[in-house]
């Protein structure tokens, strides 16, 4: 099932093209705020970027003209 979300790019809080290195990033901020984390991608060769989801579920709320559409290629809640 893919899923997708609206993020401002400029929220977000690490980014990879290494998908390995973006999750481990997203572990360490999961980790720091007890809060979950997505990790997206907007298509291929881009990288993967880092969001905290109740900032993201903010700015869809408020579908700013700078959000760009990702799909979720991983959630961290746990």
């Amino acid at each position: 099932m893919s899923e997708d979300v609206f993020f401002n790019p400029g929220q977000s809080i690490s980014s990879d093209f290494d998908y390995n290195k973006a999750y481990v990033a997203a572990q360490i901020y999961h980790e720091k705020v007890k809060k979950p984390v997505l990790v997206v991608k907007e298509e291929d060769n881009k990288p993967f970027i880092v969001f905290n989801e109740e900032a993201a579920i903010e700015e869809e709320h408020k579908k700013e003209q700078n959000a760009k559409q990702y799909k979720v290629v991983k959630r961290i809640d746990d």
